[in-house]
């Protein structure tokens, strides 16, 4: 494929006659290039990072190196009204507070939860989750950000650890951490498979990494490069910042290598409220129980040891939880209180969008034996919005359910 310079040249320099930063968003989107779909067939091998960084050199004019991404501005002009407050647009600061909020409640991190927070640029995110009482290490290439962080922080009397570093920061650093973020920087990754690669040393068990408004999309027509539309060009020609993009099944694929997996949280305010939220596959598992924001139940006691049956009842023993649920094979299985000497038959089923759509079919389970032996497998062949795992006594079944496991196989 034949790239054509000059006109690219040409559009950034209508660019350069954009009146403010509304205009220069808009014209962003009046160009893009085609894509080379010539593409080397192992997107994991060096040969196809290769073509991509020499796709790079001809439009920036020189390799690259992290050091291309330092942006020059004056930290104390910038320290009361940073980015994006300075541009006083209110569709642009609307976009970003959106995104971080939507961000925070996909994280949804337990109070003093520790964070690595990379490529945190103006310290918008940074701030909010440190006055959260979150301890906040914000790592950045730039040091006019760090000591833009570290000015807003003390402005506001917020702990933060802010330090200049890139990616690779994650290969050598000591401490875990409950979660990795990763806020519109992710695709500047030189070298994004170590960096995933790493996800593990760095995490405390049962951690997570949040990408938030990441391009990372089923439509992406190659597995991983160069975005080539005008915002990605102008910032790659104009100012030699890497701007990757991904396939969504190829960066699933490379989760998976390195024993991890993420659910896709996509919000409806905003063209940033989207995040993935890593784990390891290992740790992807649900133990409900019936608590609020658990399982519910419409018959039986309910006591400290789950829900007591008696017998000759009818109804839902146990159903909810009504959170989301990735996509792929998981197994189903009671916990059952040995102690009460379970017997007789529960139907067990799966379903999304409030009862409409059948993940698992009803199966009867006998509860005799107690929980050995009651794990169901089941394919959930997309994300699953709001799902529900329902128990259905119908044949006189006696014991007590105490909750219900799932696990990600």
């Amino acid at each position: 494929m034949e790239l054509s310079l000059n006109r690219i040249d040409e559009f950034l320099a209508d660019l350069d006659n954009a009146k403010d930063d509304q205009e220069l968003r808009r014209l962003f989107q009046t160009y893009s290039a085609e894509y080379d779909l010539n593409v080397p067939e192992d997107p994991f091998s060096e040969l196809y990072k290769n073509q991509q960084f020499r796709l790079y050199e001809t439009l920036s004019g020189k390799a690259y190196t992290p050091e291309n991404e330092v942006t020059k501005f004056d930290v104390e002009e910038n320290a009361v009204r940073p980015f994006p407050y300075h541009h006083r647009s209110s569709e642009l600061v609307g976009d970003q507070l959106m995104a971080i909020g939507f961000l925070i409640k996909a994280m949804n991190l337990p109070a003093g939860a520790s964070v690595l927070e990379f490529g945190p640029g103006w310290g918008n995110t940074t701030l909010t989750l440190a006055k959260m009482g979150y301890h906040v290490t914000a790592v950045d290439i730039e040091q006019n950000f760090v000591d833009l962080i570290s000015r807003r922080a003390a402005m506001e009397s917020l702990e933060v650890n802010a330090i200049r570093g890139d990616f690779s920061l994650i290969e050598s650093i000591q401490k875990r951490f409950d979660a990795i973020l990763f806020f519109e920087c992710f695709h500047h990754s030189q070298d994004h498979l170590r960096i995933i690669q790493n996800f593990d040393r760095a995490l405390t068990p049962g951690g997570i990494v949040c990408l938030a408004s990441e391009p990372i999309l089923d439509e992406f027509p190659i597995p991983w490069g160069l975005r080539m539309d005008g915002e990605s060009l102008w910032a790659i020609r104009k100012n030699g910042w890497l701007e990757l993009g991904f396939q969504k099944s190829y960066f699933d694929e490379a989760l998976s290598r390195s024993g991890f997996v993420a659910v896709e949280h996509v919000g409806v305010d905003g063209p940033w409220s989207k995040v993935l939220i890593a784990r390891r596959k290992s740790e992807m598992g649900m133990d409900l129980k019936f608590a609020p924001g658990g399982l519910s139940t419409s018959v039986g006691d309910l006591g400290p040891a789950g829900v007591r049956l008696q017998g000759d009842e009818f109804g839902y023993v146990a159903y909810g939880p009504y959170k989301r649920l990735r996509r792929g094979s998981w197994r189903v299985e009671l916990e059952l209180d040995p102690n009460d000497a379970p017997k007789g038959f529960v139907t067990v089923d799966v379903v999304d969008e409030g009862g409409q759509s059948a993940i698992l079919r009803p199966t009867n389970v006998d509860i005799s034996s107690g929980s050995r032996g009651l794990g169901i497998k089941f394919q959930a062949e997309k994300d699953l919005q709001k799902f529900e795992v329902r128990v259905l006594t119908t044949q006189s079944a006696k014991g007590t359910i105490s909750g219900i496991k799932l696990t990600y196989l």
